[in-house]
């Protein structure tokens, strides 16, 4: 009988200590679940350089204009070297700049250059109604380099920076053209210009660290045009000038001092 009362009153103490659960802290405060907190947005002022490539799509469009209206020749020449000789290529460069940030706003001037694969050229062969002259044309067309500068405006969202650019762009043009007429004679006439242009455009960064960032980005550029001037013997004289337009889309890495 006291071994069994004894047995109770232990399965008893053991429960009444389990129900209580471990004593309080000393200090009278009760343990509190810590909260992680998420990072910080990251501050996108300051200096920052970066490397990029990309995509570019050139619109050439050729034209020529001859001064005698009475010549067939020259209508002729003309609806064929206004043919359609737009490219595209590749782009390589790097990129140099400073923001500021007030509040959400980001503004920042930016200065990038590229070297571009950017080319075409066409050539052909044909006949004048009613007549035995045959012509060949050929025309191509290159740029090399661009430079753009210009400010940079963005309302960042903590990590992300969508922003609208646009400022001067600095390219070169190399236009050539020949004309000739049945092995009879032959122009060829060509011109390398630098010219500024203009540009405008947009684009999306996301920050990857408080350092580093990467950014897609879309441009549209005007680099005016070049012209050359024929004359063509016993024919016709004539102007005919080529203008550039590029549409850019490209990716860049960025680091941020």
């Amino acid at each position: 009988m006291k071994k069994l009362t004894l047995t109770f009153a232990v399965l008893c103490a053991l429960g009444a200590w389990a129900y209580a659960g471990p004593e309080p802290l000393a200090s009278g405060k009760e343990m509190k679940q810590v909260v992680p907190q998420p990072p910080a947005c990251p501050n996108w002022s300051g200096f920052y350089i970066g490397a990029f490539g990309g995509y570019k799509y050139g619109v050439f469009d050729p034209s020529l204009s001859a001064t005698e209206d009475e010549s067939e020749d020259a209508r002729a020449v003309e609806s064929r070297a206004n043919d359609d000789i737009s490219g595209s290529g590749g782009e390589a460069g790097g990129l140099i700049g400073y923001n500021f940030q007030v509040h959400n706003w980001v503004l920042g001037l930016e200065a990038a250059g590229g070297y571009l694969w950017l080319r075409n050229s066409e050539k052909g062969r044909f006949a004048i109604p009613d007549s035995d002259d045959i012509y060949a044309l050929s025309t191509s067309f290159k740029t090399n380099y661009l430079l753009t500068v210009g400010p940079r405006i963005g309302y960042a969202l903590c990590k992300w920076l969508p922003y609208v650019t646009g400022g001067m762009a600095l390219g070169n043009l190399d236009f050539s053209q020949e004309i000739s007429e049945t092995d009879d004679w032959t122009q060829r006439r060509s011109k390398s210009e630098d010219n500024v242009g203009w540009f405008v455009g947009g684009g999306l960064q996301y920050a990857l660290t408080n350092h580093w960032s990467v950014r897609a980005q879309y441009q549209y550029i005007d680099l005016g045009d070049v012209s050359l001037n024929f004359n063509v013997p016993d024919e016709f004289t004539a102007s005919s000038k080529i203008r550039l337009r590029e549409h850019n889309a490209n990716v860049a890495v960025i680091f941020g001092f």
